[in-house]
């Protein structure tokens, strides 16, 4: 079980925060949520040819499943990929600098 977060302030948009708090917000922790979201996605996952719940996928298949599609992702970055996402992270960065 996950341990309960003492966070009870409410989100607050990239906009409205400092490059400093962007900065010290991404870390491993943020890597992790990620790749908690892309578990439950795949946990989720219900289209015509595939139901997660139909396969009965377990919690431990789903993050297998996830780190598999990472490390995939992984082995097929390319030049236009990482062009792509550094003008967006650049991008988000820009729109927050005071």
């Amino acid at each position: 079980m996950r341990p309960q977060r003492d966070d009870h302030l409410p989100s607050i948009a990239y906009g409205s925060m400092s490059l400093e708090q962007i900065q010290e917000g991404v870390s491993a922790e943020a890597v992790s949520y990620a790749a908690g979201l892309l578990v439950e996605a795949i946990r989720n996952y219900d289209s015509v040819n595939f139901s997660s719940a139909h396969q009965k996928l377990t919690l431990t298949e789903a993050q297998m499943i996830a780190a598999n599609v990472i490390a995939h992702a992984s082995a097929c970055l390319d030049d236009a990929t990482l062009q792509e996402q550094l003008a967006r992270v650049r991008k988000a960065i820009r729109e927050v600098k005071p």
